[in-house]
């Protein structure tokens, strides 16, 4: 049976928001001031889901969706939306989230950062196989929609997906495949297979062209076992040169990257004496920039060839006041900074820096659920100052809410759109001891 809704907002993972008859109803697709028939096909405890059966009254600020996958393919879930109407309500779920969850009120919010460009902004895609067929998943399923572009992606990423796709007729014997393309715009491939690679696929990848290399991971431990050509992928940063692998975690969205890294900057407040421990470091796209204006840059990160990379982009730069170890995070805080067996001569001499002091300023950029261990350990280290980069608002409001119970203030925060299209939301955060 059908009932009518009114949308009043959205709610962080990109659903519209109403009520039917005091009860929350969670609807895909919606945009706030819809006036809606749906049918609900969920009845929870505390709220209901429903779809769109049809559209009574239109919300101004619905947009026509780009792409003709659209509303199949999970990737995107506000194509529907103006660009206006999807970073205000970026806004406001990153602000609701710190005031619910992390119980801080009135935040001193910077003016958002909004992407230049809404579309065409992803230099690096991860895209799954099955039966020969390529593309995403549907929206919460396993279920793969079959495409051959996507209109969030940078030309030199969707050419190469194009043309691997014709090279491979039909055949893909692989999980996924991450295409990642370099500032210059030369891209590259990483295959997840399972078992051993076939030796005529790896011919046929060698022929692609548009590729300039390519590696193939063992799906089962993450351990690359074939690499051929060029696979380290041209990057750059606040006027730095710093490279990554195609298998390596890199920023997506070049241009707000370079924002993001400005920020960091700006919140860490460096005036060229502070010693910085930056967490999550990957290949230095925060450390390197950081270098450049703070005594000391150690960088944490738990992929150790990233630590390498990272090092290799502190000699490309000629930054010599940066060391980089691989750990997680809360391991390394845990033990409080001390030398581990087989660690190099640098490491060592980082290591006895820390333990005379410790850092002036820490970068904390986390995975998507953030990093409650770390942020424990953080708030007991009693660090004058914590730069907290975001791309979960949940996540970030409940490490803000373990820092602020160890007198930590948030001073600043920001948004910065790194995912248009996308509920995602990329934010930074500044935390003081008070």
């Amino acid at each position: 049976m059908s009932r009518v809704i009114t949308i009043t907002g959205l709610a962080f993972g990109g659903r519209g928001v109403g009520r039917i008859n005091g009860k929350a109803v969670f609807v895909p697709y919606a945009a706030p001031g819809d006036e809606a028939e749906v049918e609900i096909v969920s009845e929870k405890k505390g709220y209901s889901e429903a779809v769109i059966t049809g559209l009574l009254k239109s919300s101004a600020g619905r947009a026509e969706p780009l792409c003709r996958y659209y509303g199949l393919c999970g990737g995107c879930s506000w194509q529907h939306l103006s660009y206006e109407t999807q970073a205000a309500w970026k806004q406001r779920i990153l602000g609701d989230a710190l005031e619910r969850i992390g119980g801080i009120k009135d935040v001193a919010f910077d003016e958002p950062a909004l992407s230049r460009s809404p579309f065409h902004y992803r230099g690096r895609a991860r895209l799954h196989s099955r039966g020969g067929r390529m593309g995403f998943y549907e929206a919460g399923s396993r279920r793969l929609v079959d495409v051959d572009e996507c209109p969030l992606l940078e030309p030199p990423v969707n050419e190469a997906f194009r043309e691997l796709r014709k090279a491979l007729n039909g055949k893909a014997p692989f999980d996924e495949v991450e295409i990642a393309a370099g500032a210059d715009g030369k891209t590259a491939a990483a295959f997840h297979v399972r078992g051993r690679p076939d030796n005529g696929f790896i011919k046929t990848i060698g022929r692609a062209a548009v590729i300039a290399g390519f590696e193939i991971i063992n799906a089962a431990n993450g351990r690359r076992v074939w690499s051929q050509g060029e696979t380290l992928l041209a990057g750059g940063v606040m006027g730095m040169a710093i490279a990554a692998g195609v298998s390596g975690f890199s920023q997506v969205n070049r241009a707000q990257n370079e924002v993001m890294a400005a920020k960091a900057v700006e919140y860490a407040g460096l005036t060229g004496a502070e010693r910085v421990l930056d967490l999550y470091c990957g290949a230095g796209n925060l450390s390197l920039p950081l270098a450049l204006r703070a005594g000391r840059v150690t960088g944490v990160e738990a992929d150790r060839e990233a630590v390498k990379q990272a090092g290799r982009n502190a000699g490309l730069n000629n930054i010599v006041n940066a060391a980089f170890h691989a750990s997680d995070a809360a391991g390394w805080l845990r033990r409080g900074a001390r030398p581990f067996k087989n660690e190099d001569k640098e490491i060592r001499e980082n290591v006895k820096i820390l333990e005379r002091g410790g850092p002036d300023v820490v970068i904390l950029d986390p995975p998507r659920d953030g990093e409650g261990g770390a942020a424990r350990l953080l708030g007991e280290s009693r660090i004058p100052r914590i730069v907290y980069v975001s791309c979960n608002p949940p996540a970030l409001a409940r490490d803000a809410r373990l820092l602020a119970r160890s007198g930590y203030r948030l001073s600043r925060a920001g948004l910065i759109d790194m995912f248009p299209q996308t509920y995602h939301i990329e934010s930074i955060a500044r935390f003081d001891l008070a």
